[in-house]
């Protein structure tokens, strides 16, 4: 299962200039439950968390790791 951080949900749905209910509408998670898991600090896993990434990445989000770099996105041109 993939693992993100609150922050790169945030930068994923800004960079598609999202709102939290876009973003909920889309994937089928409630937007409560988004809003919840922007706010966390922690790497986050679970089935809710697969299917927003399933669905930013099928709109050209890639969640990126590198050593010495907080967790970030990139998106395809």
């Amino acid at each position: 299962m993939t693992k993100i951080t609150g922050m790169q949900l945030r930068m994923a749905r800004s960079a598609l200039k999202w709102r939290v209910d876009d973003l909920s509408k889309a994937s089928g998670v409630g937007w409560a439950r988004i809003q919840n898991m922007e706010r966390s600090n922690e790497t986050i896993e679970n089935e809710q968390v697969k299917m927003v990434i399933d669905t930013l990445t099928n709109k050209g989000i890639s969640f990126e790791e590198e050593e010495n770099f907080l967790p970030y996105v990139k998106i395809k041109k």
